[in-house]
């Protein structure tokens, strides 16, 4: 019984699948890239645009479909039993995929891995924040232009060292007040009073990242009293150089702080993790990190309805 409050749809894509992809779409990698481990990147900004280039091959709701699926599929063959995908509505609407025909394709994986392996899924439709303001605007409304179960929460992606939080408090305002929760990245790649701000501004229900809380006690003091969740990416932290090894990892201490933990893989073919590597990784740095409380804390930060969140509460207390 795990959970995945963090992960971003395209970022799981397999390499057998991209290659199958971008041969039905008529997209161009290069070999060297679709060969190269993690995809070639090796910092933040190369990793921006690995991933932009790699999830290119995207480009249909029978692709988006497709992708879902085969990371449920492989989340059940690891003890999954829910996952809060991520996903930039306006980014396959540009290429002519109507936000209501994404829904309908993932609501498809969603009921079929559901049905077949038990595993829970939903969505939360990002704004990229490199990409800018009205941008984020734009993928705010398009998320509360429909009504759909499936959909949950909106959220907020990319570089946090372009804009600021401040300028994107009009499209979550308008994604809360039509009932979605909120989600952000932040405290990843800017230090720990972005993590407040977000918070604050953003009147998050969960904080994306949030890991350099830990260089502030007194942030740390406040998320913990608080009460609002972490989602913790431990392999992608270690890829992307913010520590250098897991043991460096402040998880514990932000356990041991009192800050709710959760778990996510992030972009888990970048990183070259999966779920149950998640969970494994949290036991090794946090000895208060069981994996009882992480999905404990996950199945209650979880923006799903109360009666999915009842169902993993009766799986997990077997």
């Amino acid at each position: 019984m795990l959970v995945d409050l963090h992960v971003h749809l395209r970022g799981t894509l397999l390499r057998d699948t991209v290659i199958l992809l971008a041969k039905r779409n008529n997209v161009s990698i290069p070999s060297s890239v679709i060969s190269a481990a993690r995809y070639g990147w090796h910092d933040f900004p190369s990793f921006l645009k690995s991933y932009d280039l790699i999830t290119s091959v995207v480009k249909s709701a029978n692709d988006l479909e497709q992708v879902a699926t085969s990371y449920l599929q492989r989340c059940s063959l690891l003890g999954g039993s829910y996952v809060e995908f991520m996903l930039s509505p306006p980014d396959l609407a540009r290429t002519g995929v109507p936000f209501f025909d994404q829904l309908r394709a993932l609501q498809a994986a969603a009921d079929r891995a559901r049905q077949e392996w038990g595993v829970h899924s939903c969505l939360i439709a990002t704004a990229v924040r490199h990409l800018g303001p009205l941008a984020a605007i734009e993928a705010a409304r398009m998320a509360t232009s429909i009504r759909s179960n499936i959909l949950v929460g909106f959220g907020l992606t990319g570089d946090e060292n372009q804009y600021s939080v401040g300028d994107f408090a009009e499209a979550f305002s308008i994604a809360r007040g039509e009932g979605l929760k909120a989600t952000a990245h932040a405290g990843e790649h800017c230090p720990a009073e972005t993590v407040i701000e977000a918070i604050e501004i953003l009147n998050l229900d969960r904080v994306g990242h949030g890991v350099r809380a830990v260089e502030s006690p007194n942030v740390m003091r406040q998320i913990a009293s608080s009460r609002i969740p972490l989602e913790v990416c431990l392999s992608s932290n270690v890829a992307l150089g913010l520590y250098p090894t897991i043991t460096a990892h402040p998880i514990g201490r932000l356990a041991n702080s009192g800050c709710v933990i959760t778990l996510g893989t992030d972009d888990p073919s970048f990183f070259d993790t999966d779920l149950l590597q998640e969970y494994a990784l949290a036991r090794t740095v946090g000895s208060c990190l069981s994996d009882y409380i992480i999905n404990k804390n996950a199945i209650e930060a979880a923006f799903c309805d109360e009666r999915t969140k009842a169902i993993l509460t009766a799986r997990l207390n077997r």
